[in-house]
């Protein structure tokens, strides 16, 4: 197959996605041409795997006044960004691909080449757009009335338009079946299911000497889980009390941490504590897990099809004595990390690689190019 694939993400897991996506593809054996707005190079860059990659620039429109600068970024997003979507559509038209696989724009999150694609398409959405969705993201009650009453403007055009751009699509993907359930409160689609992986090679058991200590994957925000995983951790006897380690993506290219560094800090942990409310997949799970360490997280959203409860961590309420009790008991047994660790990298290893999970989204491909 000939296929586009289209992205426009900053340097994220998303980000990583594509590239995988790409990179899996090829391997396959499909040409994989790479359409985007994005023009920042970096190690998850899809560029560095395609046989081409085509880069635009998108001109958005600023003016230096404090209200008037976000207005008009707001109206680019709206209208200019558009037609350069419109524009690049019309290039990969043209271009005769068998298909085009699109994945998120951060500007608007479903992205308007969606509306204009006559070649078969298909959006690999990550999850709705939250702010439009997610109560933990709602204007605040303390905000100017004048600020208030814009951003429930701006907030309303952008919910529209990622439904609108969603439900243009010919075809819909999605990345858990919790991913699923929210495209079809959102936008009324109902996708097929296409995981993400992990790369098993990278994400290893190495030799690192283990520390008395918590892996937290996040922000250090509410919807993050933050404040209940400091104060589980203050439950816990000071005798056992471990370090609670942060790991989180910045958006700083000098504070990165390679992915051996990561690799690192997780195979040091007794434990990866992942607490996102709304984590649409769980990849922080199942990365934990490869490297043979067991792995807290909410019972919630992506981590109910990424955990297995019992065998390879933990699957917990929003109760902080309860992370602190689960901790405990590891802390006490390293038999049963042990135990869980290897059966977390057969998990992963069985059914999470991205080897796995690209052979799955080739399929799905071959038979939206072989429909009639």
């Amino acid at each position: 197959m000939r296929i586009a694939v289209f992205y426009n993400l900053p340097f994220s897991g998303a980000k990583r996605t594509v590239a995988e996506h790409v990179k899996g593809l090829k391997e396959f054996g499909h040409i994989v041409d790479v359409y985007t707005l994005d023009q920042e190079k970096d190690i998850f860059s899809p560029g560095n795997h395609a046989d081409n990659e085509y880069t635009y620039i998108y001109h958005q429109r600023k003016v230096n006044l404090p209200f008037l600068r976000k207005i008009t970024e707001d109206l680019s997003d709206f209208y200019l960004l558009k037609k350069l979507h419109k524009r690049i559509a019309c290039d990969i038209d043209n271009a005769k691909y068998d298909i085009v696989l699109v994945h998120t724009d951060k500007l608007t999150q479903a992205p308007f080449i969606l509306k204009y694609l006559k070649t078969k398409n298909v959006y690999f959405c990550l999850e709705p757009l939250k702010i439009a969705y997610e109560y933990g993201l709602r204007l605040s009650d303390s905000s100017p009335l004048p600020n208030k009453l814009y951003e429930l403007w701006n907030r309303g055009m952008r919910k529209a338009i990622d439904r609108e751009n969603a439900q243009a699509a010919n075809h819909t993907f999605a990345i858990s079946y919790f991913g699923r359930e929210l495209m079809i409160q959102a936008f009324d689609l109902y996708p097929k299911i296409s995981y993400l992986g992990v790369d098993i090679k990278k994400f290893k058991k190495i030799k690192r000497k283990k520390k008395n200590q918590i892996l937290f994957v996040g922000q250090k925000i509410e919807m993050n889980g933050y404040e209940i995983a400091q104060e589980a951790v203050s439950l816990i006897p000071k005798s056992k009390r471990p370090e609670l380690k942060i790991l989180s993506i910045s958006k700083n290219k000098k504070d990165r941490l390679s992915d051996e560094e990561i690799v690192g800090l997780y195979n040091e942990s007794l434990v990866t504590l992942t607490l996102s409310n709304f984590d649409t997949f769980g990849l922080v799970a199942l990365e934990s897990l490869s490297c043979e360490v067991p792995v807290i997280a909410f019972n919630v959203a992506g981590y109910r099809e990424t955990m297995l409860q019992g065998e390879t961590g933990y699957l917990v309420d929003f109760n902080a004595k309860e992370i602190a009790d689960k901790f405990i008991s590891l802390h006490d047994n390293p038999n049963l990390v042990k135990k869980m660790g290897r059966f977390g990298r057969k998990w992963v290893e069985n059914e999470w690689t991205w080897d796995k999970q690209i052979r799955i989204l080739e399929q799905h491909l071959r038979l939206i190019v072989d429909e009639k």
